[in-house]
């Protein structure tokens, strides 16, 4: 009889079903009502096609009908707890509610290969020291950042003024980014070099395609997983040739210096992370391979994906291009390659934001709870929950008229109506994308400056469009998250009329 039941194909069926929904089943039961749980959906099926390719419907619907927060089961059974717009406040100030702990457990930080996420959240905050007191309104590394965009440029872009050209989309945007940080990360020396370019863009990509490839496996699963998925292998070769290179460029400086006072001389002074790190007190345990692998994650992907939103802003609305261009060229005039230029250029500015928020996600202000923690409602989100802030004001009329309309003057004239409140870098009412309260982006001001020297080097210098038959793309949505189309087709072609020589 025994047999009989061992050997039925039936009966293993019955039983790997089994054993199947309760690996997925949910670990704790959400005090709030679940809005994507279906009758028979045993296997979480239609959850999950409903949260990639519903998931505004869900916020919606579920925040309208139940009046108050919201669960949403992610494959696997993972919940996230979607809470009102009206509590973003809220959550900003709340202490219990920590972005460090979600982002480790979200981004698997104790997974080997993936040590810059260790590190850009380590418990000595040297990484995030340096980014917000060195990166961020930091004039010194404007000049170098200008003059690898410059080159970048050129090697990417060309200087054909004749024929039009089809850009690499995402070589090419990404790698001006990555020359332009890496300016300041590494130094221009070093910034110039095409294994540590790539290596970079490699790490970054990889790292982020483990994650999504680790998410789809069971949490038990995952610290065995890992050693066995091509991306994560290739996390891991790239962070071992980091602190290599890394230490090889340590320690070439520091036989500079000895050379120099043996000869009497000064050292030679370097303006960039690499000398930062080292001369921070509370960062010298720090491998510097691992910190610039950590500084490329947070500062590559995301940046890169707002660059590319606003190239398709800019060539989808060409009426821009004169006043954008006139701005930047008297700013520039005026003040030189200058933090008083980058944050005279106000339309600039406006046309960042607004690029931002047609391309942001359906949620902001992603937290975990540290201990159990009352809502003001009386409600209880409980210990090791993760909670997200609808962000749904960003497309609501009352409070953008017009919201599915690009306006690229909107928070210009917010800005000139309220002051700085409404400029690419702050979070205000309704408008949370980089964060806020103690968990702020604090690399928002570096990603700033960046981006406008980027752009004013191609408003100057070259001219844009979406090739023939490209209509404007519109972000991809994926989940709560949104991505830039990676089909689009960007044709560019230099500038003839001489304009340019103020960016030199």
């Amino acid at each position: 009889m025994l047999a009989d039941l061992l050997s039925s194909v039936h009966v293993w069926t019955a039983l790997t079903i089994l054993v199947g929904a309760y690996l997925l089943r949910p670990k704790k039961k959400s005090p709030f009502p679940v809005v994507n749980s279906y009758s028979g959906d045993f296997l979480g099926r239609r959850a999950r096609r409903e949260v990639r390719d519903n998931a505004r419907g869900l916020i919606a619907e579920g925040l309208a009908k139940h009046k108050g927060p919201i669960t949403i089961v992610l494959p696997r059974g993972q919940q996230k707890i979607v809470l009102p717009a009206s509590l973003a406040g809220w959550v900003k100030s709340n202490k219990d509610l920590d972005h460090q702990q979600l982002v480790k457990e979200d981004f698997f930080a104790d997974v080997p290969g993936f040590e810059a996420q260790t590190v850009l959240h380590g418990p000595d905050n040297a990484a995030k020291r340096i980014i917000a007191t060195k990166l961020g309104q930091n004039e010194s590394t404007l000049a170098p950042m200008s003059a690898s965009l410059a080159q970048g440029l050129q090697t990417l872009w060309g200087d054909d003024s004749k024929a039009w050209r089809t850009i690499d989309w995402r070589g090419d945007t990404m790698g001006l980014i990555a020359r332009a940080a890496s300016s300041v990360f590494v130094g221009p020396q070093q910034a110039g070099d095409q294994e540590w370019l790539g290596l970079v863009q490699g790490y970054v990509l990889s790292y982020f395609t483990a994650v999504g490839e680790l998410h789809g496996y069971p949490a038990w699963s995952r610290s065995l997983v890992h050693w066995v998925l091509p991306s994560a292998a290739a996390c891991r070769k790239m962070m071992r040739r980091a602190r290599v290179m890394m230490q090889e460029v340590a320690s070439k400086r520091r036989n500079e210096a000895e050379r120099a006072g043996q000869e009497g001389k000064k050292a030679p002074e370097y303006n960039d992370v690499i000398a930062w790190a080292q001369a921070d007190s509370g960062g010298s345990s720090i491998d510097p391979g691992e910190l610039q692998l950590s500084l490329a994650m947070a500062a590559l992907f995301t940046t890169t994906e707002m660059f590319r939103q606003i190239l398709i802003e800019l060539a989808s609305h060409p009426e821009f291009v004169e006043p954008l261009r006139s701005e930047v060229s008297r700013e520039v005039s005026a003040h030189g390659i200058s933090l008083v230029a980058l944050n005279n250029m106000g339309l600039l500015d406006s046309f960042m934001k607004e690029s931002q928020r047609e391309s942001a996600g359906l949620v902001v202000l992603e937290r975990a709870a540290l201990r159990d923690t009352v809502l003001p409602t009386g409600q209880v989100i409980p210990r090791g929950a993760h909670i997200m802030v609808d962000s749904s004001e960003l497309w609501d009329p009352a409070v953008y008229p017009s919201p599915l309309k690009f306006d690229g003057y909107r928070f210009l004239r917010k800005r000139e109506d309220n002051g700085s409140s409404s400029q690419f870098v702050q979070s205000g009412l309704g408008f949370h994308v980089f964060g806020g309260g103690r968990h702020i982006c604090p690399g928002r001001f570096f990603a700033s400056n960046e981006l406008k020297l980027a752009l004013a080097h191609i408003l100057l210098k070259y001219d844009i469009r979406l090739a023939q038959g490209c209509d404007k793309p519109k972000p991809i949505q994926a989940g709560f998250y949104a991505m830039v189309n990676p089909m689009v087709q960007l044709e560019v072609r230099r500038r003839s009329d001489g304009a340019v020589d103020i960016l030199s």
